[in-house]
């Protein structure tokens, strides 16, 4: 596996555009399109929020059938806005649809930004011959700007690989910086690849990958109305099929979706902590991700990791509090390799030893429950004053 230079437009066979349509703001790019070259096999992951936006209700109706382009818009979610919300995403896509002379069912849409107000459909069909002439393979490199509401910079992520069926190239981009949270994918999240892989195995690998990476990060526990992840892969040749090529290929994904990760919470609205939660030993698996998510959502925890406050007491609550199996005596607790509880009694540290971890960009936290071999781990950020502030005036 070689790590590439950029992101999506590193992926034979897939043309990219995107347009200022001025949905919210003036002259940034808010609309954007990806076409494969030929129809994909789709994987998706949706949000488990009962008030799913238009968008996500469309894509989980059509997730099924073979895929000829997604559209994406920012600055709007399109989300609590009924049945005239769901209309107007079925007319953007079947416009489009009609543009690139494929199917309406074949066209995905996707959408982020505030909630409650509805699209300026006719406004954005009228870019849409804009954003068809325009497509290339190098507009590659736009999307992941296009994409963005209150991200910092644009992510993106791609790698090549070899198998015994020849070289491929997978790439990613995302957007999100708040209201993520586990349980589906957490934010918006697009992978396209130049390697056949049948629906089946598609969905298999992808569900199992989101799990532990875009399903491993939170910065506010906050599940957005609009998540989704979603995977292309050409359905022309002949899919990959042995166990060493699915494997070859599930390691070049989970390479490309935890990097997208990481970036997320690095880029997490106000934060100025990356912090991994590593909860070790516990009765099962299952626990181990209840104490991991617990801790890593903990805003007690994560103000305490903002102010560099070595407070154990509030992670050793939070792993008491989460459903987990957890036992006084027999917890211990660790910052990086500096051990602050120790079978339920207080650990003897150098406190500046330990003040030099907590002012790091990076640090791990390790859990250990002491009953068994479970482990899971989570990826949160911490919660400062800009946190607040920026979602204080995000309607603004």
């Amino acid at each position: 596996m070689k790590i590439l230079d950029g992101g999506l437009e590193n992926v034979p066979g897939y043309r990219f555009s995107a347009v200022k349509a001025e949905i919210k703001y003036k002259d940034r790019l808010d609309y954007c399109l990806i076409v494969p070259d030929v129809l994909c096999n789709a994987s998706g992951m949706f949000t488990t929020n009962l008030m799913a936006a238009a968008p996500v209700k469309l894509c989980r109706e059509r997730i099924g059938n073979p895929v000829s382009a997604i559209v994406i818009n920012a600055t709007n979610a399109n989300a609590c806005t009924g049945t005239e919300g769901y209309e107007n995403a079925k007319i953007l896509t079947g416009d489009i649809a009609a543009r690139l002379h494929s199917s309406p069912e074949s066209v995905l849409m996707c959408s982020t930004g505030v909630i409650g107000r509805q699209l300026p459909a006719e406004k954005m069909i009228e870019s849409h011959g804009e954003l068809v002439k325009n497509l290339s393979r190098e507009n590659g490199t736009v999307i992941p700007r296009a994409i963005m509401t209150t991200d910092t910079y644009p992510k993106a992520v791609s790698v090549s690989f070899s198998t015994g069926r020849g070289d491929f190239t997978i790439a990613g981009t995302a957007k999100g910086s708040g209201m993520i949270a586990p349980d589906m994918a957490t934010l918006l999240c697009y992978i396209i690849t130049d390697a056949p892989v049948s629906k089946e195995n598609l969905d298999i690998i992808f569900r199992s990958t989101v799990e532990t990476t875009l399903n491993a990060i939170t910065i506010d526990g906050d599940m957005s109305t609009n998540d989704t992840a979603i995977i292309l892969s050409p359905l022309s040749g002949n899919p990959l099929s042995s166990a060493t090529d699915l494997e070859i290929f599930m390691r070049a994904l989970l390479h490309v979706m935890s990097g997208i990760a990481e970036m997320l919470i690095h880029d997490a609205e106000g934060a100025t902590k990356l912090v991994r939660i590593h909860v070790i030993n516990a009765e099962s698996d299952e626990d181990a991700k209840k104490a991991a998510r617990a801790i890593s959502e903990s805003l007690l925890v994560k103000t305490a990791f903002f102010g560099r406050d070595p407070n154990w007491g509030r992670i050793a609550a939070a792993a008491g509090y989460s459903g987990a199996m957890v036992k006084e005596e027999s917890l211990t607790v660790m910052f990086e390799n500096i051990t602050v509880l120790s079978m339920g009694k207080p650990g003897d540290y150098d406190r500046n030893s330990l003040m030099d971890v907590l002012s790091k960009r990076e640090f791990s936290v390790t859990v250990d429950l002491g009953l068994g071999s479970g482990r899971a781990m989570m990826i949160t950020s911490d919660i400062s004053y800009d946190y607040v502030r920026i979602n204080a005036e995000y309607t603004t």
